[in-house]
């Protein structure tokens, strides 16, 4: 994998386990646990904890495996378009802001301000 990229995704996500996971699943679109774990060198218990995680935080979507016979079916995940992570970091990232901006106020217990004075808009061009 692209170190950079992976830095650089890692930086958005929190974390690198997270980051290669996210592009591996790019790469191949619908995978299981063990073929994610296979597929980035990561153990597979810290696949599982990182894409529970993933799932949670609305990175990745998850449908059973459909198959014959007895046993637990596996999950199968695929990472959400890039545009939607965008979307939620944004909006994380404009209210971590807002707090900043309101320190002053927020010290004196003034109540936070529903819209803040600083908003972060997401313009993707469409002919990507």
């Amino acid at each position: 994998m692209d170190r950079i990229l992976v830095q650089n995704i890692s930086n958005l996500m929190a974390s690198e386990v997270r980051a290669k996971i996210y592009i591996f699943l790019r790469k191949f679109e619908k995978s299981t646990v063990e073929e994610i774990a296979n597929g980035t060198g990561i153990y597979p218990s810290t696949v599982r904890e990182s894409i529970l995680e993933m799932y949670n935080l609305g990175y990745v979507n998850r449908e059973k495996m459909k198959k014959e016979g007895l046993g637990k079916k596996p999950y199968i995940y695929s990472a959400v378009e890039p545009s939607a992570i965008i979307q939620k970091i944004s909006e994380k990232v404009q209210e971590r802001l807002n707090d900043l901006i309101d320190i002053d106020d927020r010290i004196e217990g003034k109540p936070a301000t529903i819209n803040g004075p600083i908003n972060i808009e997401i313009n993707i061009a469409s002919d990507k």
